[in-house]
């Protein structure tokens, strides 16, 4: 059936003029018109007098994986954090109702915080079919649009990580050495089960994309294979980059020069492939990206909590290159709240900037948010705006909302004015997937309950095993964490980015090295 919303505040995408009175007709998946006093007919009528519609958030980097984990970790950086949640010999195999459960908890909150589509890097250590199958399973059910990988990486553990040989006690080293990662062929082989099953599945909603995890881990025969798919098919490609000073020190150490050179060199960068995080880039690195048209997605709030660094986004914005917005997984960000994320990235760029004109705005927050992702999934000419013959992916906000009082700039005060609460009701394909706060694909209160048990069993049956792994092998992640800071890389950010006479082109170095722990 057809959907009128009758008498919206429509907000028809970042720097586009608002329409004060608008009636949107959706037939079918799609926006079909917009005017005044569009005639009914025989379409289901959404009063939206007293609402704000603007196009649906796309959540461009997340790990549904991590859901069950919020607020564990505190105050460990990336490296450290990827040891405690991912520790070596202690990740065991969980049923498939339990990924669906991780995943259907970080659903609900996306859709709660205006999402209607999410990028979903599922971080795969055992190669597992079952943690794919569940995560599609539960966007399908809930009805958001999603595009999933599970993560790639044929660098065997120890490969990558530096000063192994003189930090690391030769026992633990050889402990690690025994981790074998499986062939890049292997995971071409895994990604195309998961096409062949879901990719195009619930009407086109559910996508199966590429992700490579990161170039540090690896080879450079993964990297082009993916690049041969994803130019074939057009089917974009995700993958950490340059999230951390250890990252540049990596490159460096791999390749005799910054990552994203050697990913020119390799020839990968192109307009289907998007760099996650993407922070510690000198200024060549920023031209080659913006050169290459390729995308990055902002993930402030993760890289914040990590102390990871600030990304350069106002130089990105200045080069034209295309940014969109994430959260990164719940066990770093902690929310899958996209409205915390679109305020963070609004503001975090403007410490130590005395030039106002540089700071990013509202507008373009909003933009990472829908069109930057949009077009980062390379959905760019189906979502992303509120216009005729885009898909209908909508999102009704409370005009009398706290933070809409009064009504000023509906963009600036979505920004920084309101929180989930505001959202009433989703659409996602012309379907309508939240109506007034109730959703209307899943029994909620049962899969809450439900949810609840699963996460409980998990963190009494996993965990402690996992800390337990924890212990033996972190003093090395530490002392490789303080090493790190002490090189000389040459990158053009720093953790805080504080006047420090540390201006982009300068290489940043640290309080020379002290090694705590020799094993």
């Amino acid at each position: 059936m057809p959907i009128l919303i009758k008498d919206a505040y429509l907000v028809p995408g970042a720097g586009r003029p608002h329409l004060p009175r608008a009636d949107i007709l959706v037939e079918g998946d799609r926006i079909a018109a917009i005017g005044r006093d569009l005639p009914a007919g025989d379409a289901e009528t959404i009063d939206a007098s007293d609402r704000i519609v603007l196009p649906g958030f796309v959540n461009a980097h997340t790990h549904s994986n991590e859901s069950f984990e919020q607020g564990f970790y505190d105050a460990l950086p990336l490296e450290v954090w990827l040891l405690h949640k991912y520790p070596p010999f202690a990740i065991k195999p969980l049923p498939e109702r339990v990924h669906y459960l991780r995943t259907m908890l970080l659903a609900i909150e996306s859709v709660r915080s205006g999402v209607t589509t999410v990028q979903d890097d599922l971080i795969n250590r055992l190669g597992e079919t079952e943690i794919f199958d569940g995560a599609a399973a539960a966007y399908r059910d809930i009805g958001l649009r999603a595009a999933i990988t599970t993560s790639m990486s044929d660098r065997d553990m120890i490969e990558p990580l530096p000063w192994v040989d003189e930090m690391l006690a030769p026992s633990l080293r050889d402990e690690l050495a025994t981790i074998k990662a499986k062939p890049w062929p292997d995971h071409i082989a895994l990604f195309e089960r998961h096409f062949a099953k879901w990719d195009g599945t619930s009407d086109g909603r559910i996508r199966v994309i590429l992700g490579p995890l990161g170039p540090q881990w690896c080879s450079d025969a993964l990297m082009q294979a993916t690049t041969e798919i994803s130019l074939a098919r057009r089917i974009p490609v995700h993958t950490h980059t340059l999230e951390s000073k250890v990252h540049a020190v990596q490159g460096e150490m791999l390749y005799g020069k910054p990552i994203v050179e050697h990913l020119a060199d390799i020839g990968v960068l192109n307009p289907n492939f998007t760099l996650n995080h993407a922070i510690w880039l000198t200024d060549r690195e920023l031209d080659l990206i913006a050169e290459r048209g390729c995308s990055v997605t902002h993930n402030p709030v993760s890289n914040l909590k990590l102390g990871a660094g600030i990304a350069r986004v106002p130089e990105m914005i200045a080069r034209g290159i295309n940014i969109a917005l994430g959260t990164d997984g719940t066990c770093t960000s902690d929310r899958a709240d996209m409205l915390r994320s679109l305020a963070t990235a609004a503001i975090v760029h403007r410490v130590g900037e005395m030039d106002y004109a540089t700071w990013p705005t509202a507008e373009d927050a909003v933009r990472m948010a829908t069109e930057g992702g949009a077009r980062s999934a390379l959905l760019h000419n189906e979502t992303g705006t509120v216009t005729v013959g885009m898909k209908a992916d909508l999102v009704l906000y409370d005009r009398s909302d706290y933070g809409f009082i009064p009504l000023k700039d509906a963009v600036a005060q979505l920004t920084y004015a309101v929180n989930s609460e505001a959202v009433r009701t989703v659409l996602v394909d012309g379907r309508v997937i939240m109506r007034e706060r109730i959703l209307t694909g899943i029994d909620e209160p049962a899969i809450k309950a439900e949810m609840k048990e699963e996460a409980e069993r998990y963190l009494r049956d996993h965990v402690p095993a996992m800390e337990a792994a924890v212990k033996r092998f972190e003093p090395y992640w530490r002392q490789m964490q303080l090493r790190a800071g002490a090189e000389t890389v040459p990158a053009s950010t720093a953790p805080v980015r504080l006047p420090c006479g540390c201006h982009p082109g300068f290489a940043h170095t640290r309080t020379p090295f002290t090694a705590e722990w020799t094993g």
